[in-house]
């Protein structure tokens, strides 16, 4: 009689697993593959409470410059007329649904970067991410880069 309640309970255990494993949500379409242009980079100074120490600078980037994003999870970086230059970065990225995702550089590999999609469109992208850094040497803070792509 144990053996069969047993059996039982594990029978519904399993079963529970199944209903609940097809009610999950599917995941979104990636809508970052694709050859984006950096327009600009804005760079944004910001005290260790996350706060923004000015209004930082805007660098218009050159018309070569461009990420691409594959649908395989590799992404490139080509900061040069020539893309065969070797001038960029690449690796591997995760797209965490359609607001967030992780750069992972096959030079850099133990350190990800963790990107927050603020704006996606057919034609236009924009992330940001933060990088912590030291304001002359001592004063520890963050920059922010923002990045405007365009297809």
């Amino acid at each position: 009689m144990k053996r069969l309640v047993v059996l039982i309970l594990f029978a519904a255990t399993l079963a529970a697993c199944k209903k609940s494993q097809t009610m999950t949500l599917p995941v979104p379409g990636n809508k970052i593959t694709g050859k984006w242009t950096i327009n600009s980079v804005t760079v944004i100074p910001r005290d260790s409470t996350g706060k923004a120490i000015n209004n930082g600078a805007v660098y218009p980037e050159p018309s070569y410059y461009y990420f691409q994003f594959n649908s395989d999870n590799t992404w490139a970086e080509s900061l040069s007329p020539d893309p065969n230059s070797g001038i960029g970065e690449a690796g591997n990225y995760i797209l965490h649904a359609d607001t967030s995702f992780t750069l992972i550089n096959v030079n850099l590999p133990s350190s990800p970067v963790e990107c927050k999609i603020t704006s996606l469109t057919d034609k236009s992208f924009v992330f940001t991410h933060q990088k912590a850094t030291l304001f002359n040497g001592i004063t520890p803070g963050y920059l922010e880069y923002i990045f405007d792509l365009k297809k």
